[in-house]
């Protein structure tokens, strides 16, 4: 890619750098397989190189999409109305695996060192989540 940031706000371009690199997590979330280009994130991946208020607009519908499908939990300007933490603070979204029958507290996907693990209590395959 070249430099898809120039012309952009500090927050934009923290926001544009968030969407590329947690795009297929972003996808994954929003619902969006890649078909349909009509999506915000299918226009901004078309949109590479356009002008900086083009961008930005995008980066919005992409933001609105994300907080409405996390209940304003979750923004790529950083924390939601309903997380702590500075708006720069961006971080990838957190994978945790959880008790199917709550039986146990889970783990966060940080440390899971297998593809599926189990509960240690009823011996089930935990579940796999996104913390938003």
């Amino acid at each position: 890619m070249g430099d898809e940031t120039a012309g952009l706000s500090g927050r934009d371009a923290a926001g544009l750098a968030y969407v590329c690199a947690h795009f297929e997590e972003l996808r994954e979330l929003l619902g969006d397989d890649g078909l349909d280009p009509s999506t915000p994130l299918e226009r901004l991946r078309a949109a590479r190189g356009a002008e900086a208020a083009s961008t930005a607009g995008l980066l919005g519908e992409i933001d609105a999409a994300l907080r409405a499908a996390t209940d304003d939990f979750a923004s790529i300007h950083g924390a939601g109305q309903g997380r702590g933490g500075d708006l720069s603070g961006l971080e990838p979204l957190e994978i945790v695996f959880r008790c199917p029958l709550r039986r146990c507290t889970g783990r966060p996907g940080s440390e899971v060192a297998v593809a599926r693990p189990v509960c240690s209590i009823s011996r089930r395959e935990l579940v796999r989540e996104r913390l938003v």
